[in-house]
């Protein structure tokens, strides 16, 4: 090789290509979100489809009156719009009483127009529907009554469990309280377990009381006097009664969400402020909640 062609190759310049950096990441396109976000939208519609497949015909039928008619569901809770509205929608109950039943729940119309002011007739007719309620209401109190009478003719042991059954209409519902007595007949000395004498009232209740359209609450309470058991006070067996009288009341005759609370309240409501050891104090109170038409009426602009 010539020195002439030697020099020729050290000249020769050497250019060095270099890439601008995007943040160490290349551009890769968009279309793979698109692809992923339908196959995750994909799968969340199969589980959605494989929940409902699992669950019981009442939720089905809950799911299918949604997608009907989803105006009628309140949109924060999924839940049935409660019962101070306007129409009267009959569905099947679960009461399990001698006559068939019907439940009542009162939805807003679909096409009502809430920006509109309510008609005289739309009001007429949801104070005619309180008023309707409210009669079922007193007509269930005044049969229970005559079932504790004939109760008390046919079954004379009875009577002590029976004449501590208290009903009586309060501004708040028609409230039926089970009155403890020295013989602890509702449930075990110091226990949240019902007697079995107790389970049969309950229960005649229960189908009474699933006859309503109404919502219920359920209330535990006690006297004054503590508690023996360590880590357990009056607070828990308050409370632990009245969930077991609940299940017992769901179990025989109430329709599924009639029960909005459950409560215990330990000492803190006594039935005798004067004497707050006196054994009145220890009960369960069933509180009936009125229907009324107010909180739709008060949120129209008449």
């Amino acid at each position: 090789m010539s020195e002439g062609e030697n020099t020729h190759k050290r000249e020769e310049p050497i250019i060095i290509k270099k890439k601008k950096g995007h943040g160490g990441h290349g551009h890769h396109g968009g279309a793979w979100k698109v692809a992923y976000a339908d196959f995750v939208t994909a799968m969340m519609a199969f589980f959605i489809v494989m929940w409902i497949l699992g669950q019981s015909e009442e939720v089905k039928k809950q799911v299918e009156a949604f997608f009907k008619d989803p105006g009628a569901f309140n949109f924060f809770t999924g839940k049935r719009a409660s019962p101070i509205d306007l129409n009267l929608v009959p569905e099947e109950g679960k009461g399990k009483g001698d006559e068939k039943k019907q439940d009542f729940f009162f939805v807003i119309p679909p096409e009502k127009d809430t920006n509109k002011k309510i008609t005289s007739e739309a009001i007429k007719k949801a104070l005619n529907d309180s008023i309707v309620a409210a009669e079922r209401v007193k007509k269930m109190a005044s049969e229970f009554e005559a079932f504790i009478q004939n109760k008390l003719q046919q079954a004379p042991e009875l009577k002590e469990i029976l004449s501590s059954i208290k009903i009586e209409m309060t501004k708040d519902g028609l409230r039926i309280e089970l009155l403890e007595t020295q013989e602890s007949v509702f449930f075990e000395v110091g226990s949240s377990k019902v007697t079995s004498k107790a389970r049969e009232i309950l229960a005649a209740l229960a189908r009474e009381i699933g006859k309503l359209p109404n919502y219920i609450s359920i209330e535990g309470h006690t006297d004054s006097r503590k508690y023996a058991g360590q880590n357990y006070s009056n607070w828990e067996l308050s409370a632990d009664r009245a969930n077991a009288s609940r299940k017992i009341l769901e179990a025989n005759g109430l329709w599924e969400g009639q029960v909005l609370m459950v409560t215990g309240y330990a000492d803190r409501k006594l039935r005798n402020p004067d004497n707050p050891f006196d054994v009145s104090n220890r009960r369960i109170s069933i509180l009936i909640k009125p229907i009324n038409s107010s909180n739709f009426l008060n949120s129209s602009d008449q």
